[in-house]
């Protein structure tokens, strides 16, 4: 049974991985290219703004010069766990279903659990692997490019780096299973990966994700939190920090209430803060360092949820007759 299965997913393993290959080829190339850069323009080690050579100036200047590549790059690696874990689960179960071939699978004394469990396993496992050591690459590919990419825990650099590709492969995949043996037709399976695939990632991102792990906070000033030109530009919480959220004070200390649009064009935000009867600004932010606790925290939710997508797969694979 395994050989069959092998044989069947062979093409398709073969695609992906060199699918795969060809996005690393291009991160490996603008990684070395970055690096070059960097020792040009004496920024080696520069994340973010921040003291010494590390200026304003220097770090928009690589802004600009990779700026096209930092928002192409995202976008491709956040389309290929959906694109493979789709082509790859939707078409699992239910193309065969749809031409009948599972029939002769189920009657060579292979039953329904082991043919279920070999073809998800030879079809998954090596996404899993492949788009596991994409993320991780991708983590060392795109650090000179920190302050381009605003950070590893911003999307969508958070999404494109470390644990979570293979975790978002591994749901797509599942869901693509799941809805395979559901609906028992590839195209109506293939639009419940994309459908709901995008509701959990979105979902999870914006509800659940800030909530992790317990953010940092600082408090001060209306001075202290606007004067950017005071500091060389740095801005008051680090530029590759994830921001969750701010609150403002009153000269009473109690919470008063600010509103941007109501801000004249011609002041400062220091004197619009000021004349709204703000005295105090505090933000809550989850640091850099904080990456990977984040990372191995949603990669855990999205296989969990993936674990009980393949179980109400196999569930319906054992009820319902093919």
């Amino acid at each position: 049974m395994l050989w069959v299965a092998w044989r069947q997913q062979r093409f398709q393993l073969l695609i992906s991985t060199l699918l795969v290959c060809a996005v690393g080829g291009v991160m490996l190339y603008y990684r070395f290219s970055a690096d070059a850069y960097m020792q040009d323009h004496g920024i080696v080690g520069c994340l973010r703004i921040d003291e010494g050579a590390c200026t304003a100036s220097a770090m928009n200047a690589l802004s600009d010069t990779y700026k096209t590549y930092v928002s192409i790059i995202p976008l491709v690696l956040l389309c290929l766990p959906v694109l493979l874990g789709m082509f790859a689960g939707a078409p699992l179960f239910a193309r065969e279903i749809e031409q009948g071939t599972h029939v002769f699978g189920l009657t060579q004394s292979v039953g329904r659990g082991r043919w279920w469990a070999t073809k998800s396993l030879v079809a998954g496992g090596p996404l899993a692997l492949l788009m596991l050591g994409l993320g991780l690459f991708g983590f060392w590919a795109l650090k000179p490019l920190n302050h381009v990419t605003r950070g590893p825990v911003m999307t969508p650099g958070f999404e494109t780096q470390g644990l979570t590709l293979a975790a978002y492969t591994v749901l797509a995949f599942a869901i693509g299973v799941a809805a395979g043996l559901l609906f028992r037709n590839t195209l109506a399976a293939m639009a419940v990966v994309i459908g709901l695939y995008l509701v959990v990632l979105v979902g999870v991102g914006a509800a659940a994700r800030p909530h992790y792990l317990a953010a940092e906070r600082i408090t001060g000033t209306v001075a202290e939190s606007t004067g950017e030109s005071e500091r060389g530009g740095q801005s008051w919480i680090p530029d590759d920090a994830w921001r969750v959220g701010s609150a403002y004070y009153g000269k009473d200390g109690r919470k008063v209430s600010f509103n941007p649009s109501g801000c004249d064009g011609t002041e400062t935000i220091q004197r619009c803060l000021t004349r709204q009867g703000v005295a105090k600004q505090s933000a809550d932010y989850h640091p850099a360092s904080q990456f990977w606790g984040l990372q191995a925290i949603e990669a855990g939710v999205f296989l969990a949820l993936s674990a009980g997508l393949l179980g109400l797969g196999a569930w319906t694979l054992r009820r319902r007759v093919l």
